[in-house]
């Protein structure tokens, strides 16, 4: 199966969505592994983070580009309330640690 099957608009698809396409996971072996991609993603996060002026840039530019200055206005200041001491307290102020693989097994 193909991650995108195109269907010709109109053929009453699921709730009436006639995009054209279906997007589905692929879940087919890649020879590139995708965790790495996630661990890349979560470091460019961390350094970004570290720069408030790098976040307030990032989250302009997505706004001007997408037509989403105030949905983003609005989610800051929900963010900027929340409280960080109970965020840390139950774990919510850092990415997950990653997993931890055992290579050759057990003896």
């Amino acid at each position: 199966m193909s991650p995108i099957e195109r269907h010709p608009v109109g053929d009453d698809r699921a709730a009436g969505f006639e995009s054209g396409l279906d997007h589905r996971l692929d879940t087919r072996a890649k020879s590139n592994n995708q965790y790495p991609a996630h661990l890349r993603r979560q470091l460019q996060i961390e350094k970004v983070c570290r720069v408030p002026r790098l976040v307030a840039e990032l989250l302009d530019e997505i706004g001007r580009h997408h037509g989403l200055e105030d949905d983003i206005a609005d989610r800051l200041e929900r963010y900027a309330a929340l409280d960080h001491g109970l965020l840390a307290a139950v774990g919510g102020n850092r990415f997950a640690a990653s997993p931890v693989r055992l290579v050759g097994g057990v003896r």
